[in-house]
């Protein structure tokens, strides 16, 4: 960030501080411009509110980074700056999930990596009762993508932010729509995916459209992820490639790192109870830990199409905390590399479709099934505490053993009932 303050647009007359919680709600503190040179160093908030920490321990400082100014479109008064979370010695706070992400990237530059990222987001434009807002399937057009103009709207609006994006269209689903970045930093990208999900949610709201970002809305429809493509350089040169190989060892030992941790992570990059359920067969969401060259069944796939090595983990959804996420990732794949932790076998075959012998024959297991299964392995996992620090997975575990009980209560009572509660808790607030 630069120490340098930055000089505001006249024509602003409110300034908003974006932050992110542990678990991914982006939160405001807004301000009149006037008072800029006094806010200018940031501004106290309960942090224990925010379920940031614990009530003994609630004051935080939000410190807005100065690199990261946009106006808001649809409210071109507002400006608003990106923010890290700093304690009272001034210093980032150990619960800043951009800060945990920040200390991860400075780690890679450390060894002489360079990480990117490129996340594609996908979600649903539904009514109130949660009824898709058109009839349209994979990447139709008019008239059956009849909110293709809202989506533009969208990425007009992202586009005027500085938001680099790649491809836009509808996807498999009734009403499903997904935007994909370009690859560029892994802050950028994790800043730019909170950016995207304000800005459709805000515009979709302005046209009595709901946007949700909830994994699997609908049992019958495809479900909602949020591929990540990363891409590890050093000195400039694609450090998952291999001029003869295609694929370098440093590329296999990184895939490695990702399926050794992955039962841990998988608690935060799948952080609802909805998640689990689209982790199921048959929707090209993955269910077991593999990984193939072009194999979409896959839980990790090098894609076969483009030049140049990349690795695309497939089992995340928008519900996650994207810097985290990125944060997790980075340091299960440099695990793998400091390691040399060798995955099993590649797989150019359905995954879905395999028999049980079969996997079990090229040591293919299963994912996590639900997010009991998925706390259970994170809280009894060192590294990543060891990531993101006892704390903040402290406050994680608590929060979501409360939200599943919550859940086994609303099952109890019926299917009905399991889907009211997941749409009341979920449907909105993804």
């Amino acid at each position: 960030m630069e120490d340098k303050k930055p000089t505001l647009d006249e024509a602003v007359d409110y300034i908003q501080f974006q932050f992110t919680t542990i678990f991914g709600d982006l939160k405001v503190v807004e301000f009149p411009v006037k008072i800029w040179d006094e806010m200018c160093e940031g501004t106290g908030v309960d942090g224990s509110s925010l379920k940031f920490l614990r009530t003994e321990q609630s004051d935080m400082k939000v410190h807005p980074d100065f690199d990261t100014f946009a106006i808001l479109p649809w409210e071109p008064r507002v400006g608003r700056f990106i923010c890290d979370m700093w304690d009272n010695s001034d210093i980032p706070h150990i619960a800043c999930p951009r800060s945990v992400l920040k200390k991860m990237i400075a780690g890679a530059k450390k060894l002489g990596y360079e990480y990117k990222t490129r996340p594609e987001l996908e979600w649903y434009f539904v009514d109130e009762e949660c009824n898709p807002m058109d009839r349209g399937f994979y990447m139709d057009t008019s008239p059956y993508d009849k909110l293709a103009y809202l989506r533009r709207i969208i990425t007009d609006d992202l586009a005027d932010m500085g938001v680099e994006l790649k491809t836009i269209h509808h996807e498999g689903g009734e009403g499903q729509q997904e935007i994909e970045l370009q690859a560029m930093g892994a802050l950028k990208a994790a800043d730019y995916v909170q950016t995207a999900k304000l800005v459709a949610k805000a515009e979709a709201a302005m046209d009595d459209v709901v946007c949700t970002f909830m994994p699997k809305p609908f049992p019958e429809q495809p479900g909602s992820g949020m591929h990540i493509h990363q891409y590890l350089t050093k000195k400039g040169e694609n450090a998952f490639a291999d001029p003869e190989k295609g694929i370098s060892d440093l590329l296999l030992h990184f895939v490695g790192g990702i399926f050794e941790h992955v039962d841990a992570v998988s608690a935060f990059l799948n952080p609802l109870t909805n998640s689990y359920k689209r982790l199921v067969p048959g929707h090209e969401a993955p269910v077991y830990k593999s990984w193939g060259v072009g194999n979409r069944t896959a839980l990790v796939r090098i894609p076969g199409y483009e030049k140049g090595a990349r690795v695309e983990y497939r089992a995340p959804d928008c519900s996650a905390n994207i810097y985290i996420a990125e944060a997790l990732l980075l340091a299960a794949g440099l695990d793998g590399v400091k390691r040399k932790i060798e995955p099993i076998p590649p797989t150019t075959e359905n995954v879905d479709e395999m028999t049980g012998s079969r996997r079990r024959e090229l040591g293919i297991t299963q994912l996590p099934t639900s997010l009991e299964e998925s706390l259970n392995h994170l809280e009894g996992d060192g590294f990543v505490q060891g990531v993101l620090g006892r704390e903040m997975v402290g406050i994680f575990l608590d929060v979501k053993r409360r939200e599943y009980r919550d859940f086994l209560d609303a099952r109890a009572k019926g299917t009905e009932e399991e889907r009211r509660w997941e749409l009341g808790k979920y449907l909105v607030r993804s």
